[in-house]
């Protein structure tokens, strides 16, 4: 069967803290990146994924192919550039689990996608494939502004095709001149977008609020069709129909709360796959927003971005 979703991006190794010995800090490998983790729990939630980024040549790049592959992804769209390895991130956890991070991601081959003919064509050549893509704040920030426009004018093609496109705002404000460059860049992406995949405090950072009203109202003055909010343990806001300059379905979701938060790491990408993973199998937006409320509940009691898969599905279906 084909492919029912392309996300595009980043993927970075990822250092977790592990505990200590003999007075040092122990850390822990894996792989990650906004859309990746989608990308990955999305493929254990059973729909068919595809990836598109561009990683080096290095043992690293190759054992994060091999995990994909391992893990369901299609990583036909994957370009591996001779010479280059991918970025680097830390996270440091916050006792209440919070996190921040530093990033090593200037020799990243990812952030030249785009930039060349191949690029923009094997992305071209890829649309032609799927019925869905999805991109984030993430995907176009690491771009140049050329790229980024090459990207976005793909994107709008495709929808203008009947494709539907899918957005998160996942903004980080070191990927960016200033805001306002980050502002224009993601008014353009919601106005591209079908499916808007949003979060509060990203919104308050970006555009200085993140009062539902006001992005549900920059939503609709965008063409965004179905816009989720998530709020953190706050009820998830969705709203669909747009008409008349304003949603006429609107609802709230409650979030369960989470005993022991550990990480929040990865916690809206994994919100995100169970959303969508709900919506392709035809459920309505309450028992979306619940499934992937879920998923986020489950991620953010383990380190890191990605679960490990026999851990995640198990407690996904308890």
């Amino acid at each position: 069967m084909g492919i029912q979703i392309l996300a595009i991006g980043e993927v970075m190794l990822e250092l977790a803290p592990a505990g200590e010995f003999n007075g040092k800090k122990l850390m822990a490998l894996g792989y990650a990146g906004d859309t990746y983790n989608t990308s990955i729990y999305l493929a254990r939630l059973g729909v068919r994924t595809a990836y598109f980024t561009r990683l080096g040549d290095d043992p690293y790049s190759r054992e994060l192919l091999q995990i994909m592959v391992q893990e369901g992804l299609d990583t036909a769209s994957i370009e591996a550039v001779p010479g280059r390895t991918p970025g680097l991130y830390l996270i440091a956890n916050q006792p209440n689990g919070e996190r921040n991070f530093s990033f090593w991601r200037g020799q990243s081959p990812a952030r030249e996608m785009f930039s060349t003919k191949e690029s923009s064509s094997a992305l071209e050549k890829r649309l032609q494939e799927v019925n869905t893509a999805y991109f984030s704040g993430v995907t176009i920030g690491i771009l140049s502004d050329e790229a980024r426009a090459t990207l976005l004018c793909a994107l709008a093609e495709f929808r203008a095709r009947g494709g539907k496109v899918i957005f998160d705002n996942n903004y980080r404000p070191q990927l960016w001149r200033d805001r306002a460059h980050a502002q224009l860049a993601m008014d353009q992406s919601l106005a591209v977008a079908d499916i808007a995949l949003l979060t509060d405090d990203d919104a308050e950072r970006l555009w200085g609020s993140g009062k539902p009203e006001d992005i549900l109202d920059r939503c609709i003055t965008a063409g965004v069709s179905e816009v989720v909010l998530k709020r953190g343990p706050n009820p998830v806001v969705v709203a669909i129909e747009p008409r008349d300059g304003q949603y006429q379905q609107r609802i709230q979701v409650e979030v369960p709360p989470v005993a022991k938060v550990v990480d929040t790491t990865a916690a809206g990408d994994s919100f995100n796959a169970g959303y969508l993973a709900a919506r392709f199998a035809g459920e309505n937006i309450d028992r979306a927003a619940a499934r992937g409320s879920r998923c986020a509940g489950v991620v953010i009691q383990h380190r890191g971005a990605i679960v490990e898969r026999e851990i995640f599905l198990r407690e996904i279906s308890a």
